[in-house]
């Protein structure tokens, strides 16, 4: 009897750090909370959002592990698909990308989201193989590994 209690409440914990964007804290909390997890459905959701999670935080190899969990498990919205193919194709597997984007169209044919991967990653894979004349290269001095987008500003009071 305690048991589901627990898993009751180690889900409602997971869900609040993922509510609260706390995605670092929502991986391990949902990933402890799994085991404990009896329901099918709710052990999709688990997965899903575990997935989505890790996906925010940019490990993208354990988003795609979690994705294509989720995805075995059943879940039942068509965003574990786009969110899988988005997941691939920024870590530049392209044929993959597109067979997701494929099943994507086959479950959601009027979702554009379909079309739209599939031309984006075939466009990318085209570039790929026939790169341009320019060369892009990292400038580790201002670059850091995080996801940097703008220098940071100062505020004076």
């Amino acid at each position: 009897m305690s048991s589901p209690v627990i898993a009751q409440k180690a889900l409602a914990k997971a869900d609040l750090a993922f509510e609260n964007h706390q995605y670092f804290s929502a991986v391990e909390l949902y990933k402890s909370a799994y085991t404990s997890v009896t329901k099918a459905d709710m052990k999709a959701k688990v997965l899903f959002r575990t997935a989505f999670a890790y996906q925010e935080i940019n490990d993208m190899k354990s988003a795609e592990t979690y994705y294509q969990k989720a995805i075995a498990a059943k879940y039942p919205d068509p965003e574990a698909i786009v969110r899988l193919a988005d997941v691939l194709k920024s870590q530049g597997k392209y044929p993959e990308a597109i067979t997701e984007y494929q099943n994507l169209k086959k479950l959601a044919p009027s979702d554009p989201r379909g079309d739209k991967g599939v031309k984006s990653s075939e466009l990318a894979q085209q570039w790929k193989d026939s790169p341009g004349r320019y060369k892009i290269e990292n400038m580790a001095l201002i670059n850091s590994k995080e996801s940097d987008f703008s220098p940071p500003t100062l505020i004076k009071k």
